[in-house]
């Protein structure tokens, strides 16, 4: 759902639109990694996640030889109850993966967050859209192995600055 009011506005029927998206076929989750100059593939996951999941399906094939071959990264995952469930904790500890600890309500701090919000605008400026889960499925993919290890170095490297401003701004809102 989507809105759009002034100030007083705020979600009044007038000011709200609901969307159906890809013929409202389901839904389905984008997972992949990122750092200065290196990617993981992207992982498509359709149905619900949890820990169970994500540590099954993500970490232990995708996450683990990832880190292995590059021993000077550092995990960095939100806080979704999914990646901070104990079993995923314990997990990663045994594995002695370090994990950059990170505070909660911090989406715009993390690099993914805006390789998605990079990922979203490719998908919809395709020429033809994706008409369902599997076309948008096969789209995302292929915009993933477009965007440039250039673009994704940028964003990866604008962290500091965006934790710089935070920590000006007290934890307050910032313009970053």
């Amino acid at each position: 759902m989507g809105v759009y009011c002034r100030r007083n506005e705020c979600y009044t029927e007038v000011c709200t639109l609901e969307r159906d998206r890809f013929g409202g076929e389901g839904s389905i989750m984008v997972w992949g990694g990122v750092s200065q100059y290196h990617r993981t593939e992207v992982i498509v996951i359709a149905g619900n996640f949890n820990a169970v999941h994500y540590r099954e399906n993500i970490i232990l094939p995708h996450v683990v030889p990832f880190l292995q071959a590059h021993p000077d990264m550092t995990l960095q995952h939100d806080n979704a109850t999914s990646h901070t469930a104990r079993s995923v904790r314990d997990f990663l500890q045994d594995r002695n993966i370090s994990v950059l600890p990170w505070p909660a309500k911090s989406l715009d701090l993390n690099p993914i967050e805006h390789v998605w919000e990079l990922l979203d605008q490719r998908v919809r400026a395709r020429a033809i859209p994706p008409g369902n889960i599997w076309e948008l499925t096969g789209a995302l993919v292929e915009e993933w192995g477009n965007i440039s290890q250039q673009e994704q170095a940028n964003l990866v490297q604008s962290m500091r600055r965006r934790c710089t401003a935070i920590l000006n701004a007290a934890g307050g809102h910032t313009r970053n």
